[in-house]
């Protein structure tokens, strides 16, 4: 996998809206926090608009302000505003050499979920984290961000959370491999195109992370399911589950994390970790990962820890 390169102060970071429209305040305030961290942002000439219904220019403007962005030797990172729906919209309009040869951190979640896929594809690791509204001082997943871009290190992160009856416990174990994943509902949307990163065969033994937003527990374990079919679990060496945010208890299960559990269980889908709780998704502490980085993710009943092997200190 390519790591782009660390920034140097005067680089430039671009700020696009490749999917919905977005406040134009939290384009100003990213854009004041690059400056405060020396270096120079460029607000992409349709990052502010004009909208075009819900999306927040048309695709021909969205487009022409990421393949602007990658084609200027002086951006090292693309900060994309807002994710909502529309980044499908752009992926069949990109030259995958646009990418590989001129690789830049690409930074987002949510409906980024979709350009992650393609800069995998592209064999680039990419910033799976906070956007524009919390690309800031405030937040700690936008500082965490700020400190790939500026020093290049990512160390890892522990994180926990206590049984009780819509949390099961976790699966204890250790596992090692690409991290892969991100929004389920964008990736399964990706299910049969060149961008399906969840059932490429091509790729190695994958630690697995997923999150979403406002998804009926039925239509997740529906997911689940088609990548059971497809025998993507047999790769699969590790489990982190993210938050699963705005989704009701319905009459089967008491939780999404119940779902999963039982799915699993139902499934005899087993041998390797399951951790439930990363901080990960459409929540106050979204934290940014390494997409596309060999991960080792350890778990206990209660607790887990994921370590990027690129920045463990030998």
């Amino acid at each position: 996998m390519i790591y782009p390169e660390t920034l140097k102060e005067g680089d430039k970071v671009a700020i696009i809206s490749p999917a919905s429209v977005v406040n134009p305040v939290f384009i100003d305030s990213a854009a004041a926090y690059i400056g405060q961290n020396g270096f120079e942002p460029v607000v992409m000439p349709h990052a502010k608009g004009p909208a075009c219904g819900s999306y927040a220019a048309s695709v021909q403007d969205r487009l022409s302000d990421l393949l602007s962005a990658w084609q200027m030797p002086d951006v090292k990172a693309v900060l994309c505003s807002r994710g909502g729906y529309g980044a499908v919209h752009l992926l069949s309009h990109i030259p995958e050499s646009l990418f590989s040869e001129n690789p830049k951190w690409l930074v987002g979640f949510s409906d980024i979920s979709a350009l992650h896929a393609f800069s995998l594809r592209c064999g680039v690791v990419s910033i799976h984290g906070p956007m524009a509204r919390d690309f800031n001082d405030r937040h700690e997943g936008g500082r965490a961000v700020m400190d790939i871009l500026k020093n290049g290190t990512l160390s890892g992160y522990s994180f926990g959370h206590e049984e009780s009856e819509s949390m099961p416990s976790n699966r204890p174990g250790t596992a090692s491999g690409k991290l892969t994943g991100g929004n389920l509902a964008v990736l399964d949307g990706l299910a049969g195109t060149p961008f399906d990163i969840l059932n490429d065969t091509k790729e190695e033994d994958c630690v697995l992370f997923i999150e979403d937003i406002a998804e009926p527990i039925y239509k997740v374990e529906r997911i689940l399911y088609r990548l059971y079919l497809q025998g993507v679990f047999s790769r699969v060496k590790g489990l982190a589950v993210g938050q699963f945010t705005e989704t009701s208890s319905d009459r089967n299960h008491l939780s999404m994390e119940r779902m999963i559990e039982r799915f699993l269980e139902n499934n005899g889908i087993s041998g390797f970790p399951v951790a439930y709780g990363m901080p990960v998704g459409h929540f106050p502490h979204n934290m940014p990962v390494i997409e596309g980085a060999d991960v080792i993710l350890t778990v206990d009943n209660s607790r887990a820890d994921m370590k990027f092997i690129r920045y463990l200190k030998i």
